[in-house]
């Protein structure tokens, strides 16, 4: 990896990855292992993750370890904090990559209408014909792209390190979760309002959408007719995003701790059907740009498309 600016972190340096055991999460391990970092692939099955360290190490990077977490399980996210605390002492990065598409591909649908699947899942963004939008698969999306990044940054934060460069959360995001994927502008502006917005409101949010998938009535509603489920969680982690970043922002220098999401672009992995257009090479550099931003340049509360600036 390139580094572009001033290297302002060192061996001690600890950064922490979910979903860590295949695509730009593997990837962004990697980039970070070679910038001289200690890194910390975590991914929910022991053996991918396994299989994950032994890849990177064969590759030459013997500053990595592994440790096993489901982000949707509270107790694994406080077993993986303890483990944090009794090996490290404590994290400096954190990396909130893991996340499902939450998609249910509608066969018959396919089948009668003779399309592909490439077709169906890159065209006709403002279609909603060819998914089948399931309670349980949208429930499991959302604890896994939201609360799960929610219950992994509870469980460690208590332990990132006082820092003159500060530490870092970067939240691996979309722009399938900006604010304009919503159909109706009501919606829009009450999570946009950071006066007013609460860890509360974003429950309350996601309530009323899987409430309206559940009476599958959701068409109907403000929310996103294409990928619904997920467009719903990354608005969700967006705006968690920006109410973090605003409650950690009166530490003072030394306890500085950047938060910010990043969507790092039309990957080409098995979550995009291989369609991407962008290597997971090229992904990952668009997540470790954030994540190494010296603390001068550094915003926290900010969205980044790919490694631009960009509006939620």
């Amino acid at each position: 990896m390139d580094i572009q600016f001033r290297r302002w972190w060192n061996e001690d340096t600890v950064a922490v990855v979910t979903g860590g055991n295949k695509g730009i999460g593997l990837e962004v391990c990697k980039q970070l292992g070679a910038a001289g970092l200690k890194v910390v692939v975590t991914a929910r099955n022991a053996d991918k993750g396994q299989r994950a360290l032994d890849t990177l190490r064969n590759e030459g990077l013997q500053n990595v370890s592994f440790h096993q977490l489901d982000v949707t399980d509270e107790e694994s996210c406080a077993t993986l904090a303890s483990w944090l605390s009794e090996e490290y002492g404590g994290i400096d990065i954190l990396v909130n990559n893991a996340g499902v598409i939450g998609v249910v591909l509608d066969d018959v649908y396919m089948r009668e209408n003779n399309i592909k699947l490439q077709d169906l899942m890159w065209k006709n963004m403002d279609r909603a014909e060819g998914f089948i939008v399931d309670y349980e698969i949208a429930r499991a999306c959302i604890d896994t792209n939201y609360y799960g990044a929610k219950h992994v940054t509870e469980a460690v934060l208590p332990l990132i390190r006082p820092s003159v460069h500060g530490a870092r959360i970067v939240n691996v995001g979309s722009t399938a979760g900006q604010l304009n994927n919503l159909r109706c502008s009501k919606l829009q502006k009450e999570l946009a309002d950071l006066e007013n917005v609460s860890e509360a409101s974003i429950d309350k949010f996601l309530d009323m959408y899987l409430n309206d998938v559940k009476q599958q009535n959701w068409k109907d509603k403000c929310w996103p007719l294409k990928y619904t489920s997920y467009k719903v969680s990354k608005i969700a982690l967006h705006t968690y995003t920006r109410l973090l970043a605003r409650q950690l922002e009166e530490r003072g220098d030394g306890n500085k701790v950047f938060v910010n999401c990043v969507h790092p672009g039309f990957t080409n992995t098995d979550m995009t059907a291989n369609v991407g257009d962008i290597s997971v090479k090229e992904g990952a550099e668009n997540i470790v740009h954030v994540a190494l931003l010296p603390s001068e340049v550094c915003p926290s509360g900010q969205f980044y498309d790919e490694n631009k600036p960009a509006l939620f």
